[in-house]
C-alpha cells in the first residue's frame, strides 16, 4: 500500500482512498456483527447468571457498539462522497517540482 505522505502520482490518492473506504466498510460490518452477537448473548449460557455487572456490561457493550456502527456508517458515507469527488478529478501522472522562490 502506498504511503499517503508521498504520492508518486497524484492519481494514486484515488487508490489509497478506495482502500480506506474498503477498510471502513469491513470495520462497519465487523462492528455490526459484534453488536448482534452481544445483543443475543444469554445470561447463564454466555455469561454468569445473576451477576449484575455482567448484565450491565452486556447492555453497555450493545449500546456503545450500536453507536459505533452509526458513527462508522456516517464515516463510510463521508469517505464514499470523497471517493466520488476524487474520481472526477483529472490528475496529472507527474507533478512539476515547485518553483524556487
Amino acid at each position: 500500500m502506498q504511503n499517503a505522505d508521498s504520492l508518486d502520482r497524484p492519481s494514486d490518492g484515488y487508490v489509497i482512498l478506495g482502500n480506506v473506504l474498503d477498510s471502513m466498510r469491513s470495520l462497519e460490518m465487523a462492528l455490526g456483527q459484534l453488536t448482534e452477537w452481544h445483543r443475543t448473548a444469554e445470561s447463564g449460557r454466555h455469561f454468569h447468571e445473576g451477576h449484575d455487572d455482567s448484565e450491565i456490561g452486556t447492555m453497555t457493550v450493545v449500546a456503545e457498539l450500536d453507536l459505533a456502527v452509526q458513527q462508522a456508517d456516517g464515516l463510510q458515507q463521508t469517505l464514499s462522497r470523497a471517493y466520488g469527488g476524487n474520481a472526477v478529478v483529472r490528475w496529472f501522472d507527474e507533478v512539476d517540482p515547485p518553483e524556487d522562490e
